[in-house]
């Protein structure tokens, strides 16, 4: 769990606060950035942070789902070996007083589509109130989903 003085102590500082954790299944590791103003977190991020760690495979379905839907022409004849592949967690965001929405995964899947290639589905996945709001599959994840 994390808490506001174990950021503030183990995390480096530029316009928020950033660090790394991990997921087990989901990559060695998981960047985490803090929004915020001033060096100055809130206690909700910080809850909204434990809650996803705590909870967050019970959201795998539900993207794993959308990434089957979502395969072009070429992944589908793929679709085993995508399956098969670990959705990896590459970074969480955890906005300060944003509206649309209160956490923020990007995550994707690797995988080899001929003998050199090597192909990546990347997934934002927008969260309000502890529920998914958003999914868009694209290929800048830093803009938000529409």
């Amino acid at each position: 769990m994390l808490t506001i003085e174990k950021i503030k102590s183990e995390f480096s500082y530029v316009g928020g606060y950033h660090g790394t954790d991990t997921f087990e299944g989901h990559g060695d590791f998981c960047e985490i950035y803090f929004r915020c103003k001033g060096q100055q977190l809130q206690q909700e991020q910080i809850d909204i942070y434990n809650q996803f760690k705590k909870s967050y495979k019970s959201y795998l379905q539900e993207i794993e789902s959308y990434i089957s839907r979502t395969l072009t022409n070429s992944e589908k004849r793929k679709s085993g070996i995508i399956q098969q592949a670990d959705l990896m967690f590459d970074v969480i965001e955890i906005p300060l007083d944003n509206n649309k929405y209160d956490l923020v995964l990007v995550c994707g899947k690797s995988y080899k589509s001929s003998f050199f290639f090597i192909r990546s589905i990347d997934i934002r996945v927008e969260f309000k109130n502890w529920s998914i709001k958003t999914i868009q599959r694209k290929k800048d994840t830093t803009e938000p989903n529409e």
